[in-house]
């Protein structure tokens, strides 16, 4: 409740404050570097199948199985 007197006590000490709030957050987002935010492929999935010495015939099978 402080909070809501404070500010209708002073109105302009909170109007700047916010002001300076939103500038500063302006500011910040401007000068981050875009390394933060890189750019992504599209996603991928990969599926390896541990099973030697069979055909493609049956390695198709079952990767319809999978999906």
């Amino acid at each position: 409740m402080w909070l809501v007197l404070a500010a209708l006590r002073r109105p302009i000490t909170i109007i700047v404050a916010v002001i300076s709030i939103a500038l500063c957050s302006y500011l910040a987002i401007k000068r981050m570097k875009v390394d933060i935010f890189p750019n992504l492929g599209a996603p991928a999935i990969f599926v390896a199948q541990p099973y030697g010495g069979m055909d493609p015939a049956h390695d198709g099978r079952i990767h319809h199985v999978l999906l």
